[in-house]
């Protein structure tokens, strides 16, 4: 069984000069939590975001592989929009749409969702969730966003 959903990441990234927090869109793996598929986007979700993630989820060379079966949605109309149904149709894959508000049926990717900030994103330069000093103190918030390898990083706004 599969799941899939998209989760916006509480990191900012330098993208042309501004500061975003991206989207990620992925499918997972219920039985062994592994992420079949995924797609980064600096802007909202849209269909063409899940038809990345569900591209990279399908492929079966390297370093992707041969893993499918029953995938449960949560309403999301980009999920269900007649260009992302017409590629699961033609995946052959069943589609299980769930109540709208119901996270804890679809756990896994719930939890992968929950992780990524915790174990990942939270030690990244441009977290957005960083604690912020106490009132009195009069600090200036150091802003530093992930950029492009390639590319210099601005300094402190």
């Amino acid at each position: 069984m599969w799941e899939t959903d998209h989760v916006q990441a509480a990191v900012l990234v330098d993208v042309d000069g501004q500061a975003l927090r991206p989207w990620i869109t992925w499918f997972t793996e219920c039985a062994t939590n592994a992420i079949t598929g995924v797609a980064l986007t600096p802007g909202d979700p849209s269909r063409e975001s899940v038809l990345a993630a569900l591209r990279s989820a399908v492929l079966r060379e390297d370093p992707c592989g041969p893993i499918g079966g029953l995938l449960r949605v949560d309403r999301g109309k980009d999920f269900l929009s007649r260009t992302v149904t017409s590629a699961f149709d033609l995946l052959d894959m069943t589609v299980e749409d769930l109540p709208a508000y119901n996270p804890h049926l679809k756990g896994t990717v719930e939890g992968l969702n929950r992780a990524l900030e915790s174990m990942f994103l939270a030690a990244l330069p441009g977290y957005a969730r960083q604690p912020r000093p106490a009132r009195h103190q009069a600090v200036a918030r150091q802003f530093v966003a992930l950029t492009h390898p390639g590319k210099q990083r601005p300094g402190p706004r």
